[in-house]
């Protein structure tokens, strides 16, 4: 993973709900969404949600650690920003070009079915919706849909996934995991019936999704060391003990299968009736 440094002024924070990340320029002349320590384990929480993301094959912007030069914050435009937040290193995402926030005013969009087939990867958006059940992630929803629509040179559309600091039911694991409601899922959304409820196919890209599922969750297990290695050691994290919970919550067979019937059932409730 890059390890980058800014090299001028803060532009803007972006003005969200949660973790108010801000655009900042780095030394490699790219600019970056950079999160920063706002609250114990969001970093941590994005960090193993983007490695784990890219193992499903989900489009997620390219990530960094950014250590962001205090001198470069202007504390006294942005209030709630304190210094010690940036004691850490940051998490950075690359700050895409050619995308639009997936919310209400860009909906409507897709019930054009000339702009619906722009779509290079439909499936994608079923996979964010079942891998947001297997991490528990209560922050991607009807309300908030934390995606991102990229417009491609080539006029294509695809989906980005971004902001996974609700991951482990927003708990960190403290309290086991727990299975997501249908008003935690982007499942039950207008987008969600304007992309499948007409799909003749649906039943067999479930059946191809819930198959793959298993080889992917295999393979981030496999891979778990490798992730924990990323994290830097100013994030304090107690690697030992999150990895222990992590494997005695995510990957056993029954928490997997009681994904898929999740998934299953809340299309079938959610899109198909």
């Amino acid at each position: 993973m890059k390890q980058l440094q800014t090299i001028q002024q803060v532009h803007k924070m972006f003005d969200t709900a949660g973790s108010s990340p801000l655009l900042v320029t780095c030394n490699d002349l790219n600019d970056w969404v950079c999160k920063y320590d706002k609250h114990p384990n969001y970093l941590f929480n994005e960090l193993v949600a983007a490695e784990f993301g890219k193992l499903w094959g989900i489009n997620i912007p390219e990530t960094s650690l950014i250590t962001v030069n205090k001198q470069h914050i202007p504390f006294e435009k942005y209030k709630t920003l304190q210094p010690n937040f940036f004691d850490k290193q940051c998490f950075g995402s690359s700050h895409l070009k050619n995308t639009k926030d997936l919310d209400l005013t860009v909906i409507p969009l897709f019930k054009d079915k000339n702009f619906r087939n722009k779509i290079t990867d439909k499936s994608g958006f079923l996979r964010i919706a079942l891998f947001d059940m297997w991490l528990a992630n209560e922050d991607r929803n009807y309300n908030n849909n934390n995606l991102l629509l990229h417009y491609a040179k080539d006029n294509s559309l695809s989906f980005y996934a971004i902001d996974h600091v609700a991951i482990f039911n927003s708990s960190f694991l403290n309290y086991g995991i727990q299975s997501l409601t249908e008003d935690d899922s982007i499942l039950n959304t207008e987008l969600a019936k304007l992309l499948f409820a007409h799909d003749r196919k649906l039943g067999e890209t479930v059946d191809k999704l819930v198959e793959n599922f298993y080889l992917y969750t295999k393979e981030c297990e496999a891979k778990l060391d490798n992730i924990f290695a990323l994290v830097p050691n100013s994030w304090a994290v107690d690697a030992v003990n999150i990895k222990a919970k992590m494997k005695r919550y995510l990957f056993p067979d029954a928490w997997k299968n009681q994904c898929e019937d999740n998934f299953r059932a809340l299309i079938h409730s959610l899109i198909l009736t």
